[in-house]
């Protein structure tokens, strides 16, 4: 559904890629999505510089939205990215929150290539499948899709806990430690087949 949902947005604005990446905290998180190679690159930039858009819109929870990335404004709030991301083709960049209502667990990150703002209607369409990626994501958190590898659908691939953690722990206003707890009682009848993932994140076993 977080596939499908992104390449609509795709498809139904003007933007031409888009990724989605969620948050255990500001320094770990996993892109479950992207829609192309310039839409990867970007997030890995992000990440890996330590500063961005997507990265401003999970700590302060508001979106970003930057039509020209070439402006003033971009280049003295991230001037290491703003370097990279104008290399990579990316001349436009615009991130918005995902969350349920607390604090935002993920990011939907689009780019253009032009320097072109959002029309109106564009933005509020943005906003939309903002809210609905952030709800197709937390489906997709069901043990069977989260916690196991092999699955087809597109995100969690690597069956990521700590991931999995965090966005319980935001999307339900509780603790990690809480989430964790939440969490392990879910997969109880199938521990045996995440026992991998159980050593990453210092559960014992059963």
């Amino acid at each position: 559904m977080t596939k499908q949902l992104a390449s609509e947005l795709v498809r139904e604005t003007g933007v031409d890629g888009v990724g989605v990446a969620v948050f255990a905290t500001e320094s770990t998180r996993d892109l479950v999505y992207a829609s192309d190679g310039v839409a990867e690159e970007l997030d890995e930039t992000q990440f890996t510089l330590g500063e961005g858009p997507c990265l401003d819109a999970f700590r302060f929870d508001r979106p970003e939205l930057h039509a020209d990335m070439a402006g003033g404004e971009a280049r003295a709030r991230w001037p290491l990215f703003t370097a990279q991301v104008l290399g990579l083709g990316a001349a436009s960049v615009y991130a918005y929150p995902l969350g349920g209502g607390g604090s935002p667990f993920g990011v939907l990150e689009l780019y253009g290539s032009s320097p072109v703002s959002l029309a109106p209607s564009e933005e509020v369409k943005c906003r939309s499948y903002a809210h609905t990626i952030a709800h197709a994501v937390v489906s997709e958190l069901a043990p069977v899709y989260a916690l196991t590898s092999g699955s087809d659908v597109g995100v969690f691939r690597r069956g990521n806990v700590n991931i999995a953690c965090g966005i319980l722990a935001a999307y339900q206003r509780i603790s990690t430690a809480e989430a964790m707890v939440r969490l392990r009682a879910l997969v109880g009848e199938i521990f045996a087949e995440v026992g991998p993932m159980v050593d990453d994140v210092g559960l014992p076993h059963r």
